[in-house]
């Protein structure tokens, strides 16, 4: 029997779509990431039919090579840190922990309540691996934080804080500079040109009752009081993944900056 997701609704709704595509990539004679739990959890929910009008293979390939890429800075940031602790800010359903993260012994998966939920349904919390249930604006997530060098700290918003208003994540970043300074930050960014050229799909999020609010630039985020450390342009930097056309509008259109990933330091 499926379990529910009916309970489910905003902005954690998109998570489903990021798990079938971990999911679905598995079906590819070269997958880009190896991830069989995302088939056996995507296997053992109720799909939301009402994100069809989202879900096609051009998604599907996004949010598969935004998962690879940011396993990517993970183990960086593991093989170069002494006591490594991994802080995934509205985790939804991921799996990265085990895909590469079982070796570290301080891994937090943080969303709301009712995510934090039904991943108690498909995962056993234990000391290593622990899930957190309250919204990121509520700072006292982070008394749960070790008390470690903040160096050893790499927080990831992945698919996250596009869905905040522009002052809410200023007050986020606010606060982990504060505790966390000198910690290490990864999230990816939809690009002001998104504001027109995703016109549609953005029209569509809201539909869902999970709207885009946040465009920016690196510019406009490096004066949040955060250091740029690396910029990965999405449709640009793994062109080799992409159909013709795609490969063609990012080179020849403003496409290949809508969706950046940055790898970012709290100063």
């Amino acid at each position: 029997m499926s379990i529910p997701t009916s309970k489910i609704s905003g902005v954690p709704r998109t998570m489903l779509m990021t798990l079938r595509a971990r999911a679905d990539e598995q079906a590819n004679s070269q997958p880009i990431i190896q991830d069989p739990l995302a088939v056996e959890w995507y296997q053992s929910l109720t799909w939301d039919e009402e994100l069809d009008k989202l879900y096609n293979s051009t998604s599907q390939k996004s949010l598969a090579i935004r998962a690879y890429h940011y396993d990517n800075i993970t183990l960086r940031h593991i093989a170069n840190s002494s006591q490594p602790i991994i802080v995934e800010l509205g985790s939804g359903l991921s799996t990265r922990y085990y895909r590469i993260g079982q070796q570290v012994d301080n891994w937090f998966d943080l969303d709301l309540p009712p995510v934090i939920e039904l991943r108690n349904q498909l995962e056993t919390e234990t000391e290593k691996h622990q899930l957190i249930g309250c919204s990121v604006m509520d700072f006292s997530w982070m008394d749960s934080i070790p008390k470690v060098e903040p160096e050893n700290i790499l927080f990831i918003a992945e698919g996250l804080l596009m869905y905040f208003d522009v002052s809410e994540v200023e007050q986020l970043i606010e606060q982990m500079r504060f505790r966390f300074p000198g910690a290490s930050l990864a999230m990816d960014v939809l690009n002001k040109i998104g504001q027109k050229l995703g016109k549609k799909r953005a029209e569509q999020m809201a539909e869902l009752e999970a709207p885009f609010k946040w465009f920016t630039k690196e510019q406009e985020v490096a004066t949040m009081g955060l250091s740029i450390i690396n910029i990965c342009r999405l449709y640009r930097d793994y062109r080799q993944h992409w159909s013709l056309l795609v490969k063609l509008l990012s080179w020849l259109t403003p496409l290949g900056n809508i969706y950046l990933i940055l790898e970012t330091k709290l100063d």
